[in-house]
């Protein structure tokens, strides 16, 4: 009388079944997750698989390998005697100059096999392969020629003369998508030296730049290395490129052999959406994550934390999660602790002066004040006992510090994340915190290598998800690396300033680093590094509401930037940018369930929305939110300027005195400390929420969702329970709204089960030039239509 689960791997096809037998027990399993180990790393099966009768699970067997290339031998070339060609995932060639296996870089993860080739013969560019989306060649010069699905070359090398090097010719293209840091975030496109980098410049920000570019010659690139090194300048990667107008040339730095991905795409959107194909497509954050996080250095002990929160609930400011510095696990920051540490530091206990029962504390938290929690972590040990332990291990300790432009700190106390044993010890000693009832981490200084970041965040997601398998990771990152998006997780803009030129800065940080691999981004709003001035404060908090990631911070010594603290006029101002924040929330999330699945940005650069627009091709002041135009007030003068592309444009907020807007137009003129000029276009659909405190009270009443007419538009709504991955499976629910213009009519067909945050009711609004017409509240059913009176 026993149940047996016989289970079976196969190798060729990379699959996991199993039979079962027998009765089940009181003890039985009825579910289980796969984990596969492959070289460096491992993979999690997506949820949760019941055990029934039979079943299976299938991994992506697709891994760097030589036995899968073309090697093409050419004349020349110095130590290159031939060029190695393959495919990888479904958009990209991958071209590698010398021996040895493929790099198998944290960077690249195609959820898709590798693309079928066949061999390009008796081409006049030399031998290579072809495949559906493109083909490369090489010629016995060792020129290789890289071109579309349909022939047309989009560049072309000059002859390889040695292994660490590669040059392209250039029609005269744009180059984006390399990152930012300070100085170059307000421009998109940029000639010159990108050398891959992570470094935090206190006062400026993180400068991040990333070994990936996309040219308007019609391709995209990402060049990949297994080293670097870590100088006072930051974690670096060795391999860096040099555009310019004629040519573009990468290098290996190390010089070790050059190793690069190709992807063909006529626009910068389809450029994108192929690059993020080949690095993993951005995973859906928690829904709470679309709302806003209130976080500052110095929450000073329990009764500070419990006044705070309060004060936000009692004053209706709407939030749904708060963030601690050091306070929250030590009393005192480890900036002076030497190599050796001190015992009284700890690195994974609590303060009890902040929370002196953690499990209770948390408990109460989020179930009576509707705040999640998360602490700041440190990629290194203070603990005297911590950290002697860890010297006695081999790889677990880096030789050097965390880089600052100057020198390093944190010397001899830095943990090596690259290392699959630091890993995993660093896991057990967060799961007790994860236990407790701590929702997720937040991830600063760890620039201490290329990719701390990315392995940091390897090991909380693998401990996570052994105590809870179908949860959602999510952390905050100051700076990251191509390929920490398919994680999960976010990244603010570092160490930003309280001044109106780092404010400026933040749009274009957004952009060129969603350009980059890292779609969902904040930043310190009000700036961290002193005290802020309310005027700031407030257009930082507008600015916030347009951005992926909401939240405030601020340095221990500076007045803290919760709304209420700032004057009544400044404070209602911001107050009224949250309450915009939780309105979207419905739109916003919707946005992040799209980009996931067809691997297209939430938030866009106006080049990309409107590439025939030559005045906006390099603007960062202004961008698209999805359908809206969206352009803040940056100035300290509240002036606003921005260009409404050609088309009608609906003011979002719309009264009397303010209607439709023809484009092309420049606006210019004096903005009101509350607005924030956001306009929709002709066509388009907008669902909002009813006003709620967090977001675990939505829905908290109808959908209202929003008609701009002047033609055909459609929106798809999805909800999912905001905490699990089980959306990655399917698990949606799905609202697909379409506008008839020639009937004015609004209609809507819904698929899958309904959510605990789903909504059951909506009203829709129809704007008309100045005025706008609400409809009566309609059930959301399987199908509906809602018709306006087109002689109004």
């Amino acid at each position: 009388n026993v149940r047996s689960i016989k289970f079976f791997w196969n190798e060729a096809k990379h699959e996991l079944s199993w039979t079962a037998t027998g009765m089940l027990q009181s003890t039985s399993f009825t579910h289980l997750t796969a984990l596969y180990f492959r070289s460096c790393d491992s993979v999690r099966s997506d949820g949760l698989a019941e055990i029934s009768s039979s079943g299976a699970i299938l991994f992506n067997q697709s891994r760097p390998s030589a036995s899968n290339e073309l090697r093409v031998p050419i004349e020349g070339g110095g130590a290159t005697k031939w060029v190695a060609l393959s495919t990888r995932g479904a958009s990209a060639l991958r071209v590698r100059l010398g021996p040895g296996e493929p790099i198998d870089t944290p960077m690249v993860e195609p959820e898709a096999s590798d693309a079928a080739w066949q061999r390009l013969e008796d081409s006049p560019h030399g031998e290579g392969i072809v495949t559906g989306i493109g083909s490369v060649a090489v010629s016995k010069e060792g020129v290789i020629t890289f071109m579309d699905a349909d022939g047309n070359i989009l560049t072309r090398s000059h002859p390889i003369s040695r292994r660490d090097e590669l040059t392209f010719s250039a029609q005269g293209g744009e180059v984006f998508g390399r990152g930012a840091g300070a100085d170059d975030a307000p421009k998109l496109s940029k000639y010159g030296e990108v050398k891959p980098v992570v470094l935090n410049e206190f006062g400026k920000g993180t400068l991040n730049h990333v070994p990936y570019y996309y040219t308007t010659d019609g391709y995209a690139a990402l060049g990949v290395a297994t080293t670097g090194k870590t100088v006072p300048g930051g974690g670096c990667l060795a391999v860096t490129y040099n555009a310019g107008p004629e040519s573009i040339t990468w290098r290996n730095t190390e010089a070790d052999p050059l190793e690069v991905y190709l992807m063909p795409g006529s626009t910068l959107e389809l450029g994108t959406a192929a690059y993020y194909d080949l690095v993993g497509r951005p995973r859906v954050p928690p829904l709470f994550t679309f709302g806003f996080m209130a976080s500052r250095w110095g929450w000073e002990d329990h009764a500070y934390i419990e006044d705070t929160l309060t004060r936000f609930r009692s004053g209706g400011y709407p939030a749904d999660a708060f963030i601690t510095d050091f306070e929250w696990y030590t009393k005192k920051s480890d900036y002076d602790i030497s190599q050796k540490g001190k015992h009284h530091c700890t690195d994974f206990s609590t303060n009890p002066d902040l929370l002196p029962e953690p499990a209770m504390d948390f408990q109460h938290y989020e179930d009576s004040l509707h705040f999640k929690f998360a602490g700041i972590r440190k990629p290194r040990l203070c603990n005297f006992d911590a950290l002697k332990f860890a010297k006695s291990q081999e790889g677990w300790i880096l030789p050097w510090g965390e880089p600052d432009g100057n020198g390093y700190y944190g010397e001899g106390r830095e943990l090596n994340f690259s290392n699959p044993a630091v890993r995993s010890w660093y896991g057990e000693k967060l799961a007790p915190l994860l236990r407790d009832g701590v929702s997720f981490w937040w991830n600063d200084e760890g620039e201490t290598e290329y990719f701390t970041f990315y392995w940091w965040c390897k090991s909380q997601a693998d401990v996570l998800h052994q105590l809870e398998p179908t949860r959602r990771y999510y952390s905050l990152n100051r700076a990251f690396v191509p390929g920490m998006a398919r994680l999960g997780v976010g990244v603010w803009t570092g160490d930003s300033s309280p001044a109106w030129w780092d404010l400026a800065a933040q749009p274009g940080y957004m952009l060129n680093w969603a350009l980059a691999g890292a779609p969902y981004v904040g930043s310190d709003i009000g700036g961290f590094t002193s005290e802020t001035e309310a005027g700031l404060l407030t257009r930082w908090y507008q600015v916030g509401v347009f951005m992926p990631i909401m939240r405030v911070h601020s340095a221990k010594e500076a007045t803290p930037h919760w709304p209420w603290l700032w004057g009544e006029r400044h404070g209602k101002a911001m107050k009224s940018a949250l309450e915009l924040r939780y309105r979207l929330i419905p739109y916003h999330y919707s946005l992040a369930h799209n980009m996931f699945l067809n691997r297209r940005l939430w938030m866009r650069p106006m080049r990309m929305a409107f590439p025939g627009e030559t005045e906006l091709a390099d603007v960062t002041n202004q961008w698209m939110d999805g359908q809206l135009l969206v352009a803040p007030v940056l100035r300290e003068d509240s002036e606003k300027h921005f260009r409404l592309p050609e088309g009608t444009w609906f003011p979002f907020e719309s009264s009397k005195d303010q209607c439709t807007v023809t484009g092309p137009r420049e606006v210019s003129g004096k903005a009101d400390l509350d607005e924030i000029p956001v306009f929709a276009p002709a066509g388009s659909i907008i669902p909002l929420a009813p006003l709620v405190q967090y977001t675990g009270a939505l829905p908290g009443g109808p959908l209202e969702v929003r008609v701009y007419p002047g033609k055909d538009a459609s929106f798809e709504l999805f909800e999912d329970d905001g905490e699990s991955v089980d959306y990655q499976s399917g698990k949606v629910r799905s609202i697909k709204f379409s506008w008839n213009e020639a009937k004015h009519e609004l209609s809507w067909t819904a698929t899958g089960a309904r959510q605990s945050t789903s909504f059951s009711h909506l009203t829709a609004l129809y704007f008309h030039e100045c005025d706008s017409v609400r409809s009566n509240k309609f059930e959301i059913s399987s199908a509906g239509a809602i018709q306006f009176d087109q002689s109004n």
